[in-house]
């Protein structure tokens, strides 16, 4: 049997490990996968803040547990997914022949594609069998309920009866919480139409440039499949008009 946590750096997955560690629970493995914005310039699609987090503050300490850490990424980005040309659609013929565009709310290709599939393809490479500790706290029973029917997965949160804030308090107590929740309530990609203000705040900040041609991309996408980054909100470019105006 291998043991396995599919962390994502946040608080219930980092708390998870930490629970394995100091209950010497089995733990062989664990897989990190970084969604990439732009592979060819080397931009992360994760929270610059974040990142740094998982791969230079995290990553040593859990390896000097003993435990081995592995960090994926899928040969495919956010621009490649974003430019792909729809040629076989399942549904709405109309789209065909189009860009893909930005992903749909609710229906995110990014995560499918950029996340899941590789820590699939990675697993499926195990001959032995697998069980892999997943980050639900016991104030989250839906998703307990559903955990419970997957075929060889364990929340060390259930069953060390944590809730969410005592997975956040046991991060803190370790200096193992990521930066990420100094801006956001979530974790997750820079460029989710769910990201909030204060993230594209720090993405322009820190990448100005990456920004500015993550905002240029709605120029370019009339003839897409989704060509709105968020339907329901505030386009890219008002977005970043409405940061300019907090220079002024």
């Amino acid at each position: 049997m291998r043991f396995m946590v599919s962390w994502s750096g946040g608080k219930d997955s980092t708390a998870s490990i930490i629970l394995a560690h100091e209950n010497h629970e089995p733990l062989d493995e664990i897989i990190f996968c970084e969604v990439m914005f732009d592979i060819q310039h080397g931009i992360s699609g994760e929270n610059p803040h974040h990142i740094h987090f998982v791969k230079e503050v995290a990553k040593p300490i859990f390896e000097s547990w003993g435990y081995k850490v592995t960090i994926l990424r899928s040969s495919m980005d956010y621009l490649y997914l974003f430019n792909r040309i729809i040629e076989r659609p399942t549904k709405h013929m109309e789209n065909k022949g189009k860009k893909y565009g930005f992903p749909g709310l609710g229906m995110c290709n990014v995560q499918r594609d950029l996340k899941v599939k590789p820590i699939t393809e990675y697993k499926n490479q195990i001959t032995e069998p697998v069980t892999q500790y997943i980050g639900i706290g016991i104030d989250e029973p839906k998703r307990l309920e559903a955990l419970r029917k997957k075929r060889g997965c364990v929340s060390l949160l259930e069953k060390y009866g944590y809730t969410e804030e005592m997975a956040r308090q046991k991060c803190i107590e370790y200096d193992l919480l990521s930066p990420c929740y100094k801006f956001s309530k979530r974790g997750g990609c820079w460029f989710c139409p769910n990201a909030k203000l204060a993230e594209q705040r720090e993405i322009k900040r820190i990448y100005p440039g990456t920004w500015a041609q993550f905002v240029s991309l709605e120029d370019h996408a009339e003839y897409a499949a989704y060509p709105r980054f968020n339907p329901f909100k505030q386009s890219l470019h008002e977005i970043d008009e409405q940061l300019e105006r907090e220079k002024v």
